[in-house]
């Protein structure tokens, strides 16, 4: 079975601000991504930008996702912007969960918009991490897994994206806090098996993709190629610098194929 390409969610939350510069940024790399064969990359330019953004897809690896998108298609629901109004835009991929909209949002809420999501045809990527490592992070981990996925249809698992991103793995604007390759496959031993209870299969949790994403750049990617089976990451700040993504498309090119070597050896 070919491997996927891992996927490479360029999350540019509030720190684009003009039209020119998020088709500058998108527009960066394209050439790049043209001849890449391992990395699928999704950009996730705010809201404003969307249309404008989208318009530049030139091929189906470089696409364009929402950072939310609200679960009623229209209504007095002042300052929300709808799946069926992100889908118009052009995106591809929905960004849900995360833990910065959390005083936003709860989990219900989280639920209500995957459903509108995957009714959109659409491809939701949903957020999953603890606030701490404190003594009952393993319980909420679970909890939110478990409400996120309250009323959601079971019946097409591939289409999940599975993001582990801990509030507090992000950068908070003074120094990086990433989380280990050894904390991440511990969180996955978590989400993975409520999906299972969940599902009441694991394969279909291993139809699923599962990303890593917090203060995570070329100086520590090699650190989850390399000791875990992570099929892609999330990216913020990093994703605005276009030297250091070409750094980090190498790395991914190496990985995969460090990944596909170490398979075949243990075939032999």
């Amino acid at each position: 079975m070919k491997q996927k390409r891992i996927l490479l969610a360029s999350h540019w939350k509030m720190n684009v601000t003009s039209e020119d510069q998020a088709i500058r940024l998108f527009n960066s790399i394209k050439n790049v991504l043209l001849r890449n064969t391992t990395t699928e990359m999704v950009v996730f330019p705010p809201h404003m930008y969307l249309n404008q953004v989208a318009r530049e897809v030139a091929y189906k690896h470089y696409t364009v996702g929402a950072q939310d998108a609200f679960y009623e298609d229209e209504g007095n629901y002042t300052g929300e912007t709808s799946a069926l109004m992100v889908k118009n835009a052009g995106v591809q991929y929905v960004l849900l969960g995360h833990h910065e909209r959390a005083h936003l949002e709860t989990r219900a809420d989280v639920a209500k918009k995957v459903i509108a999501v995957l009714e959109k045809g659409l491809t939701p990527i949903i957020c999953f991490g603890e606030k701490e490592r404190g003594k009952n992070w393993k319980k909420e981990l679970a909890e939110q897994v478990k409400e996120s996925f309250n009323r959601v249809s079971k019946k097409e698992p591939e289409r999940f994206v599975i993001a582990y991103e801990p509030a507090w793995a992000s950068y908070d604007g003074e120094e990086k806090h990433p989380a280990k390759a050894e904390q991440y496959n511990e969180a996955m031993e978590i989400i993975q098996a409520e999906l299972k209870r969940l599902f009441k299969s694991m394969k279909a949790v291993q139809s699923m993709r599962f990303l890593y994403g917090g203060s995570l750049d070329d100086k520590n990617i090699e650190e989850y190629l390399r000791e875990t089976e992570v099929d892609g990451f999330i990216i913020g700040r990093a994703a605005l610098d276009p030297r250091i993504l070409m750094t980090m498309f190498r790395l991914i090119e190496e990985g995969v194929e460090l990944r596909e070597l170490r398979k075949i050896e243990g075939e032999m």
